[in-house]
């Protein structure tokens, strides 16, 4: 795993100062951004912040919800100058800078492991690691193929932790009408990746755990364990990947919902990996076709 070089000499901590709350200017600046930006707003989403502080051992509390603000599903961050010194990596070209503040300065500017490129990094280093080869503008077909089925596909603009979410936005109720459902995937990482990310999402789809369609006879199947559901949909994700010749790290993201696959259904699993490789056209060359 990558160190954090940021160390807290160099950031300051922002939540050291001996001011009263109401005077506290940083105080006061973390009340504006959480309200302009109702980014915390749920419970969900201020563990989620919680955490990512919690990880960020070596950089002050604000700078790391700086960090969070700016790009949810940040992993690893750096200065041009470590990045290069560590790991002989430089920022991609376009990059995006994130900013941090600095101690007795203004501010510094950092970049995350995904707009970075050089020597190659550990696998361990990334959340979603994915071996494998795609066609040319696989993606831009998979992206037409679902435009026609009304599934939406947004892109990301996020961090490595962050792969991407399935959600219905319409419930109209009439069974000859297909529900329309958004799908994003995070646009910052390797093709293979995304792809597997895309597979996975649209499972949650097919599975029924956005809801249901009546005119794609999926029915209405959100089990209350969330680990149940992300190993249904990781269990589609994995065998559709490996069977279009991709290597995605299934094991290591279901580490964290160990216990729940002794429910797994597994012909709802397979159906559901069948009907997304009709959706795609898949599998990929080399891997068979579906019967």
């Amino acid at each position: 795993m990558l160190a954090d070089p940021l160390r807290p000499g160099e950031q300051g901590d922002l939540f050291g100062r001996s001011e009263t709350d109401d005077q506290d200017p940083d105080r006061a600046l973390i009340d504006q951004l959480i309200a302009d930006t109702q980014l915390y707003s749920t419970s969900s989403a201020l563990k989620e912040l919680f955490d990512f502080t919690a990880r960020m051992k070596n950089m002050a509390p604000f700078n790391a919800m700086l960090l969070h603000a700016q790009k949810p599903g940040i992993s690893y961050a750096m200065t041009v100058q470590d990045w290069w010194g560590r790991f002989r990596r430089r920022p991609k070209e376009g990059a995006r800078p994130l900013i941090i503040l600095r101690n007795f300065g203004p501010v510094n500017f950092v970049y995350d492991v995904l707009d970075t490129e050089g020597e190659e990094l550990p696998e361990a280093a990334f959340s979603f690691p994915t071996t494998g080869k795609l066609p040319f503008g696989f993606l831009r077909a998979c992206e037409h193929a679902m435009a026609g089925e009304d599934l939406r596909l947004i892109w990301l603009d996020q961090g490595d932790r962050s792969a991407g979410f399935a959600r219905r936005i319409t419930n109209h109720g009439d069974p000859k009408k297909l529900q329309t459902f958004e799908v994003g995937v995070n646009r910052n990482h390797p093709e293979p990746t995304q792809v597997v990310t895309l597979v996975h999402e649209l499972a949650h789809i097919f599975l029924g755990h956005c809801g249901p369609d009546f005119r794609r006879k999926i029915k209405h199947y959100r089990p209350v364990d969330l680990a149940l559901r992300e190993i249904e949909a990781e269990s589609v994700a994995y065998v559709v990947a490996k069977r279009s010749g991709l290597a995605p790290r299934s094991e290591s993201y279901l580490d964290s919902y160990k216990g729940a696959s002794g429910d797994l259904d597994v012909h709802r699993v397979l159906s559901s990996a069948y009907r997304i490789e009709k959706l795609l056209g898949m599998p990929l060359e080399g891997g068979g076709s579906p019967q």
